[in-house]
């Protein structure tokens, strides 16, 4: 069953990448909206989600750039996209997919191993929100401090509290 996924969603957690001009003025919000709600987690892993994710926001930016990375934000500025860029929007917007998940033992486990195979502060963060009573103390400990010691504090300070 496909994951529901809102088009206001999906500029919400591209805006702090992209600005609101970028993605005003492009399709790229719909397109990307489009690749998660076909995503079935019967027919794929977190890890095919994010690999086409990641490849399909290269390619339509790298398109929509004419292949030089190059955005116009808010301030009339130029910013250049880096591929830190596209693997931090595409962990942004994997976040969205595992802000569904039922807190279930089951899901619990798919996330888990996923945050310990791969950087994903949006898996890190969902397993902080709503999977604390699967961790025990220590490990729930060893969590936020891993956290902190691999993100600038801008990237977690809105959700992680003491």
């Amino acid at each position: 069953m496909p994951v529901p996924v809102q088009l206001d969603e999906v500029n919400d957690a591209l805006k702090p990448w992209l600005g609101a001009l970028f993605l005003m003025s492009t399709p790229l919000s719909q397109a990307i909206t489009y690749q998660m709600t076909q995503y079935s987690p019967t027919r794929e892993s977190f890890e095919q989600l994010r690999e086409r994710l990641e490849h399909h926001m290269l390619v339509e930016i790298s398109k929509l750039t004419r292949s030089s990375m190059c955005i116009m934000v808010e301030n009339y500025q130029t910013k250049r996209l880096s591929l830190r860029d596209i693997e931090c929007m595409t962990d942004d917007l994997m976040g969205l997919m595992f802000d569904r998940l039922s807190p279930f033992s089951s899901n619990f486990e798919r996330l888990n191993e996923y945050a310990l195979q791969h950087e994903s502060l949006a898996a890190l963060r969902v397993l902080y929100q709503k999977y604390a009573s699967f961790f025990s103390e220590e490990e729930f400990k060893f969590m936020v401090q891993m956290m902190k010691s691999l993100y600038p504090k801008e990237r977690y300070q809105a959700w992680l509290t003491e």
